[in-house]
């Protein structure tokens, strides 16, 4: 009598533990650049060492906006955006960078932009949520009512947080870039 043969699916049982010592990290390699989407609770590093103010370009077609160099924006002023961005974070650990308006130097101040900066400031201490309102002109932040453990923040510079959100492509340091060829109509 021949021997009965091995069950061909047992090379694949693997105890229910088999990978639990298995250690990751998250790598981080997109941070989106804009306001925290509405239905997202944010927390917004407490640090000014994460504060960075720039000016930014929106072009219609594109998702990210460009980072721009205070020469490039000189020629753009119609264009472009001055804004300090915040490193955000939400509840699954990924981060965005925030660009809000800063404080007008001269002028009337916006009530958009005032909400915006007072939003951001609550969300060092809480876990918030954007939301606008129309009726009042503003966003309002909108507080968690759970309890939300303290967010842990990766271990990088806001440099390389920068470099991962903006790319060699959204960074415009020549006026021969490809998205102010596009804004002055010459490609």
């Amino acid at each position: 009598m021949a021997p009965k043969e091995q069950n061909p699916f047992s090379k694949f049982r693997m105890a229910s533990d088999s990978l639990a010592n298995v250690e990751t990290e998250k790598l981080i390699t997109h941070v989106p650049v804009g306001k925290p989407n509405k239905q997202k609770f944010v927390r917004v590093h407490p640090d000014q060492a994460f504060w960075f103010e720039c000016a930014i370009l929106k072009l219609e077609d594109e998702q990210r906006p460009f980072l721009v160099t205070p020469e490039i924006a000189g020629l753009i002023v119609q264009d472009i955006k001055l804004v300090v961005l915040r490193l955000t974070i939400d509840r699954q650990g990924n981060l965005s960078l925030w660009p809000i308006p800063p404080v007008p130097e001269e002028g009337e101040e916006n009530t958009w932009n005032h909400s915006q900066r007072l939003a951001a400031s609550l969300a060092e201490q809480t876990w918030i949520r954007l939301t606008s309102n129309r009726a009042t002109g503003s966003y309002e932040p909108l507080k968690a009512k759970g309890e939300i453990p303290e967010p842990v923040w990766p271990d990088k510079t806001l440099e390389e947080i920068l470099e991962i959100g903006f790319g060699d492509a959204h960074i415009i340091e020549e006026r021969n870039h490809p998205a102010l060829q596009r804004l002055w109509g010459l490609e």
